[in-house]
């Protein structure tokens, strides 16, 4: 307890702290009032699609009593861990956020609460930037209500907004580095920086890396910053990098054997810039529907043509944008944050603009990325600082006549702009669409609403012109402004009928789901199944059903599954389905339809003995081989690989499974000549013969082969999940170390003190 007595608190900043907090909270209930209590959840396809991976993960944990690091729910199989799938568990923050679990709070507080941990970390950064508290709270609320932000929750991009809620705290963490050069600054960054690449959305973060790049070359460019600084920086980058070795590392991996690594390393560049952002849509910056409101009203420039959400950034959060740009220039962190919001709103147009295919064949990794929208996250984030810092340049210099008139002129202009768009756009918005006559009330709505804001600010600010406001009630007027006109745009979000349910329509929905669960038997040796009518829309909707599907959703499936997935509806993929052991058909008509393929299909076992390999070298004489009727994998298979020496099986040949699990599959073989065995499992190098030293190859472009040898044996084939269990060791042992850092000098100077009283 005498230690403690040496910890210095200040109160001042804790209460402060503790009413940002409070603001954040009650603004966060207010947005999702009917969602807190799991009343309603978002019931969009994205939110299905991880919940069913979820379930499967759940059961199959339960069935076989070990965590499945190999997931045999859909696409025949893939890596669970490498391919980031249920990756919570080693992101450290959440051993704390499980505590939500034991008051059953509904699953959406976790990304709640990383909602109203960015918004505190905008207000620290913003304070540590000199701004007042009024306006680092108006700040933490602009964050807390950027549109993309919420609509990652909406949509169910969970990962992607906690892992962008980070942002202010790299920043601020980054910077209190560059201001002290301390071991305790450095744990910290390092820290933050392992906490966000744990989050797990890589691209995410890739950004984040970005960011700290410009503001260490813009730092060079400067000439301000003492070299020490630098290679802090560094040995906190790589330590923050080895904290989230844990997912890293295994990712890396399997990115290699994702379709993200086809065409020379990364995804196709047409397929890398699906949803690039365009210059003609940052109208929707100022007028949000401009372009419909997503969905069905969406008639904009973005490729493929549908989004869900417009990005609007505020009325007030322009104007005093623009307000900074104008007066506020020698400002050492406002020009390095104008460098990065122009920097990722260029890297956002992906192939409307040549920066982001010159990072895309340049940059190390970032070639695996797609959607260069999500770069707007970081821009959106960069511009509200930017404008809490002409805020405060305004409200600083609020007896200077001239500044009030500079703003009123700015807010004037925008007005002018809405008019001219009122009156003039839209009148020449022709569209062959029956969305035409919605799209265009939407925009009178949202102009009507803006210009009754402007109106109401421009009356406000021409008064100081003549009297005297207090600037607390100067911010908090804002602040009121400022809300109101964002919390319209997120209503509309959040409260979408196409997406939101009640919790007990997810009941009913899921109802059928558990029936068939009951109904299936899980054997020794598994089945696949496929479906041709789907269940409500829901992808991976087996997995919730303990069924093995040959299809599925991920972003970034096996690139060996997804060579064969445009030919599942011709003839290689009915040999598809006969090689990939699917012996039932599984249809929804209002109940579950269960047939038998074995009669017309003749799938093959889950394993199988082989009497011919030949070598292939492109692909299309794989595709022409398996086109044919006559294609048979036990007579004839193919592989890349070098072919071992193996004789065709005998009479007394023999094989089978003895014990599966997604994990380890126990395989008894007899025969008197050494021969080839396949499996109806698909090939995934961690997957290896742990009692014998012989190899497994690939054959057919998809499955897995081994050659056993001649006599009785007991052959283990199991997933070898050393990468995830060493680099999450190293994870937690980084993490220890830089916590140490960041106590060391409290922990010195609390003994120092004892030693000196005793």
């Amino acid at each position: 307890m005498n230690l403690l007595k040496n910890i210095k608190i200040d109160k001042t900043k804790i209460t402060q702290l503790s009413y940002v907090l409070a603001t954040l909270f009650v603004l966060t209930i207010i947005l999702y009032r009917n969602f807190i209590t799991g009343s309603q959840i978002f019931g969009s396809s994205d939110y299905f699609a991880p919940k069913m991976i979820s379930e499967s993960i759940k059961n199959l944990q339960n069935t076989y009593g070990e965590y499945p690091y190999w997931l045999p729910s859909i696409f025949g199989g893939m890596p669970t861990i490498h391919s980031l799938q249920n990756i919570s568990n080693y992101y450290f923050p959440n051993y704390i956020l499980n505590i939500l679990k034991i008051f059953s709070a509904p699953e959406i507080w976790t990304q709640l609460l990383h909602l109203i941990f960015g918004g505190l970390g905008v207000y620290l950064l913003l304070k540590f930037l000199k701004t007042n508290s009024w306006t680092a709270t108006i700040g933490a609320i602009a964050f807390l209500m950027i549109p993309y932000m919420n609509v990652c929750i909406v949509h169910g991009h969970g990962s992607q907004i906690m892992t962008a809620s980070y942002f202010p705290w790299v920043c601020f963490s980054l910077f209190r580095l560059k201001e002290k050069i301390t071991i305790k600054n450095l744990g910290l960054f390092a820290i933050i920086v392992g906490f966000q690449l744990q989050r797990g959305h890589i691209q995410i973060a890739y950004n984040t890396w970005l960011m700290i790049g410009i503001f260490i070359l813009f730092s060079i460019i400067s000439n301000k910053t003492p070299f020490k600084f630098y290679y802090y920086t560094l040995i906190a980058l790589c330590s923050g990098f080895l904290m989230s070795l844990s997912i890293i590392w295994p990712s890396y991996l399997y990115s290699e054997h994702s379709i993200r690594s086809v065409s020379n390393g990364g995804a196709a560049f047409e397929y890398a810039t699906n949803w690039s952002f365009s210059f003609p849509e940052m109208i929707t910056f100022l007028v949000p529907s401009f372009y419909g409101f997503g969905g069905a009203t969406y008639w904009g420039t973005i490729e493929p043509a549908m989004t869900d959400f417009p990005n609007y950034i505020g009325l007030l959060t322009i104007i005093f944008t623009l307000y900074a740009l104008i007066k506020n220039k020698k400002n050492y962190y406002l020009l390095f944050f104008i460098i990065n919001s122009l920097f990722f709103l260029l890297l956002s147009m992906g192939k409307n603009f040549f920066l982001f295919e010159d990072i895309f064949n340049v940059l190390p990794f970032f070639n695996k990325f797609r959607v260069p929208m999500m770069s707007l996250m970081m821009f959106q984030f960069s511009i509200i600082i930017i404008s809490a810092i002409g805020l405060q340049h305004f409200i600083e210099n609020i007896d200077d006549k001239k500044q009030v008139k500079y703003l009123i002129a700015i807010t004037l202009s925008i007005g002018l702009v809405m008019l001219f768009v009122k009156f003039i756009t839209i009148n020449a918005i022709n569209l062959d669409s029956s969305t035409i006559t919605v799209v265009k009330e939407m925009i009178h709505d949202d102009l009507n609403r803006s210009l009754l804001i402007i109106s109401i600010f421009i009356s406000i600010v021409t008064y100081l012109l003549y009297n005297t406001i207090k600037k607390t009630h100067i911010l908090g007027i804002i602040l009121i402004i400022s809300f109101i006109d964002m919390y319209f745009i997120n209503n509309k979000l959040i409260n979408d009928n196409n997406v939101v349910l009640e919790s007990k329509t997810i009941d009913n929905v899921l109802k059928p789901l558990n029936t068939l669960k009951s109904i299936n038997t899980i054997d020794n040796i598994p089945i696949r199944s496929i479906s041709f009518t789907g269940y409500n829309g829901i992808r991976n909707w087996m997995a919730y059903s303990n069924l093995q599907d040959i299809t599925g959703y991920h972003p970034a499936k096996l690139k060996n599954y997804g060579f064969f997935e445009p030919y599942l509806n011709t003839n290689i993929g009915r040999n598809l389905f006969k090689m990939l052991n699917v012996k039932n058909i599984i249809n929804w008509n209002g109940q579950w339809e269960i047939s038998s393929t074995i009669e017309n299909l003749e799938p093959l076992d889950r394993i199988f003995m082989i009497e011919n390999l030949y070598n292939y070298n492109k692909d299309e004489d794989l595709l022409i081989a398996m086109n044919s009727d006559e294609f048979d994998p036990r007579i004839i298979s193919y592989t890349k690989s070098e072919i071992p020496f193996f004789r065709k099986p005998n009479e007394t040949s023999n094989v089978k499974i003895l014990n599966w699990s997604p994990n380890e599959i126990i395989i008894e073989t007899n025969s008197t000549v050494p021969i080839l065995v396949g499996l109806s499992e698909i090939y995934y190098p961690n997957w290896y013969i742990k009692n014998h030293d012989i190899d497994i190859i690939e054959i057919n472009g998809l499955l897995r082969s081994f050659v056993a040898p001649e006599g009785n044996h007991k052959i283990i084939m199991k997933f070898n999940y050393n990468d995830v269990f060493y680099s999450s060791l190293i994870s937690k042992l980084i993490f220890l170390l830089m916590l140490f850092l960041i106590l060391s000098t409290k922990i010195s100077t609390i003994f120092a003190s004892r030693n000196e009283s005793e």
